[in-house]
């Protein structure tokens, strides 16, 4: 399932999409300042890359946070955890109904906390918003995740959070015979 923010209006089946506070990472964000002596002026904040300790930390507080809710039905929690573009677009109710097939299924993401993600593409820090794509080599089924954070009161609070499932495939042996 998809949820989307306030730019896209539809829920879509497939991959979860979902916002969740950064753990209290600070943003890591840098004043350019003109060169010209006499102007100065400030140019908008550059933000960094977080460390990748801390990159982790929110791939897992985002994963968890969404079990939890899960197990529990309750959002609100999940919900007050976004960035205000996200709580804006996306209440309690409307994150349970985009959940409502994970529940159906039953579907534990809990394992995931003692997997180590791993991700698919370079984490990017795109128009201030940090984007990680990757996935927890669970098995029988792998938990795949495609999340995006912003900047909100000097934390990074996610902003979208794509959650689905796929068949963990074993690594290919390569052994000429």
């Amino acid at each position: 399932m998809f949820i989307p923010t306030k730019t896209a209006a539809a829920l879509k089946l497939g991959a979860v999409t979902l916002l969740i506070a950064g753990a209290g990472f600070a943003l890591h964000a840098r004043a350019a300042v003109s060169p010209a002596p006499a102007a100065r002026t400030a140019v908008a904040p550059q933000v960094q890359l977080p460390p990748p300790e801390a990159l982790v930390i929110l791939i897992r507080s985002s994963i968890v946070a969404l079990s939890q809710a899960n197990v529990t039905n309750n959002y609100s929690v999940l919900n007050a955890m976004g960035s205000k573009t996200f709580r804006t677009a996306n209440s309690p109710q409307s994150l349970a109904n985009a959940f409502a097939q994970f529940r159906a299924n039953n579907i534990d993401l809990s394992p995931t906390v003692y997997l180590s993600p791993q991700l698919t593409a370079a984490p990017t820090v795109q128009n201030g918003q940090l984007r990680l794509i990757g996935f927890f080599p669970s098995s029988p089924m792998r938990v795949n995740f495609d999340l995006s954070f912003e900047p909100d009161q000097a934390q990074w609070k996610l902003l979208n959070l794509g959650v689905n499932l796929s068949q963990n495939v074993a690594p290919a042996n390569n052994k000429a015979r």
